[in-house]
């Protein structure tokens, strides 16, 4: 029988431990003037890439105003888990590889279930949890996504026609803020929090450095679904010369697939204030070493959304991605390869050359990155 003095409503309570408030102040749930009771249980099925997963942190705050009170739980790929550490509006991670995670779905009940993507494999982890209202997309018994409302149908529709990606002009975060039925005006900036941990690392780091000019981060790769989102290693190179003749240094930011661009770079560079930020960094390190940059240079891929978190200027090298759906919050700039009628093609690979990444001449980038020092 349950203890009447126990709520057990709270944000607060861990069913297999004290709660923090009673660990770390000595509180107890008679009188407690920390009680916090869960008045909306929300669910948020959002897989994808790590990147797209980041941004779409940004409809938190619309969530919660439009619930308040409630206790947001966001089922994602265990890749992308960590980058919800320090959330302070997300209070559960589930992943789609824990065995517990369907039987969860199946047996808690979530007031809303909210699917911002016309993913099967989303849909139907939507589908099957227990809610008593559903947004954005659900999978019917025929293996069918199905769209639930006027904007879930206009996301789906333009994935499915490259005529209207490529006419579209609206955001990802307007879009999909339909696609959720959330105001727009609610969306804010991604969120991606570093542990004091990572802030302290990052700042050794950067101090180790040993130089006062300004920081660029230059992000070198871009994932490797659509291979012409990523620079060419000749115009980072020019860029890296250019950038230390306008007296400014480069820290080069990438993960594990840029390792050997990064030693090329470095090699490269060797006489000149390049640093290596390394490509084994967690998302909070990421994010720490971003923070001492003065401007980002990147593709359209994670870094462009931690910029946009940590609210930070960047600047954007576009080709085969949509241009138009990154908002960059008012601050940076995106640069698109001109004389090309192709791009936003969403191909992975193409046989035209010079393709459309070869044709953003460093000198532009330069020129962008110098408007937002």
């Amino acid at each position: 029988m349950t203890d009447p003095e126990l709520k057990t409503d709270c944000r607060h309570i861990r069913w297999d431990r004290p709660c923090a408030p009673h660990k770390q102040r000595g509180k107890v749930c008679r009188g407690c003037d920390e009680y916090d009771p869960i008045r909306h249980r929300l669910l948020v099925v959002k897989l994808a890439a790590t990147g797209d997963v980041l941004r779409t942190t940004a409809f938190l705050p619309a969530m919660h105003a439009v619930w308040p009170g409630a206790h947001v739980t966001w089922l994602t790929r265990r890749s992308a888990a960590s980058l919800f550490a320090g959330n302070p509006l997300v209070d559960e991670v589930l992943t789609t590889d824990d065995a517990c995670t369907a039987a969860r779905l199946q047996t808690e009940r979530y007031d809303v279930v909210l699917c911002p993507d016309a993913d099967p494999d989303a849909a139907v982890l939507a589908a099957m949890a227990n809610g008593a209202e559903r947004r954005g997309y659900t999978r019917d018994d025929r293996g069918r996504v199905v769209p639930l409302g006027d904007g879930a149908a206009r996301w789906l529709a333009m994935g499915l026609s490259d005529a209207a990606k490529k006419a579209n002009r609206e955001t990802y975060q307007q879009l999909v803020a339909d696609v959720l039925g959330l105001p727009r005006d609610g969306v804010r900036e991604p969120i991606l929090e570093p542990s004091r941990a990572e802030r302290a690392a990052a700042a050794a780091f950067v101090q180790g450095l040993g130089t006062d000019l300004p920081l660029i981060g230059l992000n070198t790769g871009a994932g490797g679904r659509w291979a012409y989102k990523q620079w060419t290693r000749e115009h980072q190179e020019a860029f890296l010369s250019a950038c230390a003749a306008r007296g400014l240094a480069v820290l080069l930011l990438g993960g594990p697939e840029e390792v050997q661009r990064h030693r090329d770079l470095l090699a490269f560079a060797a006489e000149l204030p390049v640093y290596d930020g390394g490509n084994h960094n967690s998302y909070g390190r990421f994010a720490a070493l971003i923070d001492h940059c003065r401007v980002v240079v990147t593709s359209d891929s994670l870094a462009v959304h931690c910029a946009a978190a940590r609210k930070k200027p960047a600047v954007v090298l576009f080709g085969p991605t949509s241009a138009a759906e990154i908002e960059l919050y008012g601050r940076g700039e995106k640069v698109v390869p001109p004389g090309l009628d192709c791009l936003c093609c969403y191909l992975p690979r193409c046989d035209r050359v010079p393709h459309c990444q070869a044709l953003i001449e460093p000198a532009a980038v330069l020129a962008a990155v110098e408007r937002w020092l």
